[in-house]
């Protein structure tokens, strides 16, 4: 299903990074960055859905791949999205517990990677209708 190849091949790139990270000592930076920037931008993508949903009491009318899957197929609208979170936290700490410093640093980097990646995502969503104004 089209709906779930963008988080799925974020998955993929994260999980495979992940274990990079793990297997091979050369670009061991370079693999970690790869997986929580894989990971963080759905589970930012998805804190994002989950917090709308909650204020709007629907998550009917959000524009998210995992709930408009979960909608084709007659589940909840937001189970994808739950279920697809569980690997993507797994990279995530998976990865950041191996970094220097105590647990409160570790945090405060995972929640300065959520917000680069949501300027990130910010940043190209707005540029797309620039670079290709005829879509």
């Amino acid at each position: 299903m089209a709906e779930l190849a963008g988080p799925t091949v974020n998955l993929v790139i994260g999980v495979g990074a992940a274990l990079a990270y793990f297997k091979f000592q050369r670009y061991r930076m370079w693999w970690a960055a790869l997986a929580l920037a894989s990971s963080m931008m759905r589970l930012v993508i998805y804190a994002l859905v989950t917090a709308a949903a909650i204020i709007t009491d629907s998550a009917v009318r959000l524009l998210n791949d995992e709930r408009y899957a979960a909608y084709l197929w007659g589940i909840p609208s937001l189970s994808l999205v739950a279920l697809f979170a569980i690997p993507f936290a797994v990279v995530v700490w998976s990865v950041v517990p191996t970094s220097q410093g105590n647990f409160r640093w570790k945090v405060l980097h995972v929640i300065g990677l959520g917000l680069t990646m949501l300027i990130i995502g910010t940043v190209v969503s707005n540029v797309d209708p620039i670079l290709f104004p005829n879509r």
